[in-house]
C-alpha cells in the first residue's frame, strides 16, 4: 500500500516538474547569443589523435581509429555506421599552422585577401607562408548533424589536405542535383551519410570520409532540412559566423595524412 502511495506521489511531483519546466522554457539563458556558444566540429579519429591517448585530457573511452566524433559533446560515430547530415553552408578557409616539426598547432585564420596567401612557397607537400609556418587550405561545411539519440544540431565538417578531394566531389554532387523543374536543388535539400574508409600511399595510411546520399524523407529528416535552411539564412545574413575552432580542436598533430 505504501509503495502504491509513494508511486502516485512521485508521478504527481514529476508531472508538476514537467509543467514548471515547460512554463519556464529558456529561463536564465536570455543573455546567451550565438557568440557565446561553440559550434561543434566533426572530426575523424586518426592514429595520432589525442582521443586515443589515455593520458590525454581529450581521450575518449571506446574510440577507435576511423571513428567520427563531435568535438564538443564527445559523441562517437563508428566508422562503418557514420553520421547523417544535412548541408547548410559552405565556406573556404585559409589557416596558419606551426610546422609539426616545431610542435604543430593552430596559429590564426587568414583573410582570403591576405597578401601572404599569394607569397607561399612549396616544400614537398607543405605550402609555406613567409612566416615559416604552414598554410592549410580548408573547406568548411556547416551541417545539421544527427546525434545517436535522434536529436540534431549544427556542426562543422572542416576538410583539409587529402580530405579536399572528398569535399570537391561532395560539392560537385550537390551542384548536380536538380529539382523537378530543372533548377539546382538548394544546399539544404539533400541528406548524406558520412562514414570512413582506410586510404594508403607510400608514406602511410589514414582514414578519409566516404559520402553516400540518403534517399527518402522521414519527419526527422524534414526537421533537419528546415533547421539547415534556417542556419543557411542566419549565416547569409551575418547573424552566425563559421569561426575557426579553438587551438586544441585545430591541432594539426592528428591530420588525415601521415605527412
Amino acid at each position: 500500500m505504501n509503495q502504491v502511495a509513494q508511486k502516485k506521489t512521485t508521478q504527481v511531483v514529476v508531472s508538476e516538474l514537467d509543467k514548471m519546466l515547460e512554463a519556464d522554457a529558456g529561463a536564465g539563458l536570455e543573455n546567451i547569443t550565438t557568440e557565446d556558444m561553440q559550434i561543434p566540429f566533426i572530426r575523424i579519429i586518426q592514429a595520432l589523435s589525442p582521443q586515443l591517448q589515455k593520458d590525454d585530457p581529450l581521450y575518449i573511452k571506446g574510440a577507435e581509429q576511423g571513428d567520427i566524433f563531435n568535438t564538443v559533446t564527445q559523441e562517437v560515430y563508428k566508422a562503418d555506421e557514420g553520421v547523417t547530415v544535412v548541408p547548410a553552408f559552405f565556406e573556404k578557409k585559409f589557416l596558419e599552422f606551426t610546422l609539426r616539426s616545431s610542435g604543430g598547432g593552430f596559429v590564426r585564420e587568414l583573410s582570403p585577401d591576405d597578401k601572404d596567401i599569394t607569397m607561399t612557397t612549396r616544400e614537398g607537400s607543405i605550402e609555406m607562408l613567409p612566416s615559416g609556418n604552414e598554410l592549410v587550405r580548408a573547406h568548411q561545411h556547416l551541417v545539421i548533424a544527427q546525434s545517436l539519440n535522434g536529436t540534431f544540431a549544427p556542426s562543422v565538417l572542416d576538410m583539409k589536405k587529402t580530405q579536399l578531394k572528398v569535399s570537391r566531389r561532395w560539392n560537385t554532387l550537390k551542384n548536380s542535383i536538380r529539382l523537378p523543374s530543372g533548377k539546382i536543388m538548394p544546399i539544404y535539400g539533400t541528406v548524406w551519410n558520412l562514414t570512413t574508409i582506410l586510404e594508403k600511399n607510400d608514406q602511410g595510411s589514414w582514414y578519409n570520409y566516404k559520402l553516400d546520399r540518403v534517399e527518402g524523407l522521414t519527419p526527422d529528416i524534414e526537421s533537419m532540412m528546415l533547421e539547415a535552411r534556417n542556419m543557411y539564412q542566419s549565416v547569409s545574413k551575418g547573424e552566425v559566423k563559421m569561426a575557426a575552432a579553438s587551438a586544441d580542436e585545430m591541432s594539426n598533430k592528428d591530420d588525415d595524412a601521415p605527412f
